[in-house]
């Protein structure tokens, strides 16, 4: 990051009076009044809607571009080398070809791809018991292991273990501990 080629300049006064009044088309790239009636004739205006097709023209699915494109005649003004007018509103394909086959291949790669996550899918599941058992038996093996081993849950220091305490301080020691109730008589 280099803070020299970034340069901040405060805005003047008319930009600062301005500000709230304007409405900014992020489509179209252009600000126009801040007016409700105002900006729903620009929203509806065709270069508005021109605009906002091109935009989610990007983000269509390649299969369901060349589902609607495979389903339409050429377009005759791209054909003589001009701009069609209506852009991504043009009822004509717009695609040549050649682009017509790369997203075929595209379409067929990704439905490929599919096929093979979902075979490994299922082939995870297929084996969904086996897992189940492995789980449970490493869950029995940790519990039993669990159970066992004696972890102290307080580490004494070397001046309360080897100091004069009462019993009810000391640490405990399972061996001490009598299973014929001697907790009762403890103390």
């Amino acid at each position: 990051f280099n803070s020299a080629s970034v340069q901040f300049s405060f805005p003047t006064d008319s930009q600062v009076f301005q500000m709230g009044k304007k409405y900014f088309c992020d489509y179209c790239e252009k600000h126009i009044q801040r007016d409700p009636s105002i900006v729903r004739k620009h929203n509806e205006g065709i270069p508005h809607c021109r605009a906002r097709a091109e935009y989610y023209e990007r983000f269509k699915d390649p299969s369901v571009i060349l589902s609607e494109a495979s389903g339409k005649k050429q377009c005759r003004t791209l054909m003589t080398g001009a701009e069609c007018q209506f852009g991504p509103n043009c009822r004509f394909n717009h695609y040549t070809a050649a682009e017509m086959d790369r997203l075929g291949q595209q379409v067929d790669w990704t439905a490929r791809q599919k096929a093979k996550r979902t075979e490994e899918a299922l082939q995870k599941l297929a084996n969904a018991p086996n897992i189940v058992q492995q789980f449970l038996e490493r869950r029995e093996a940790r519990l039993a292991k669990e159970q066992t081993e004696y972890k102290p849950f307080w580490s004494y220091s070397e001046e309360l273990r080897d100091g004069d305490l009462p019993p009810s301080l000391r640490e405990i020691d399972p061996g001490r501990i009598d299973s014929s109730g001697g907790f009762a008589r403890w103390g």
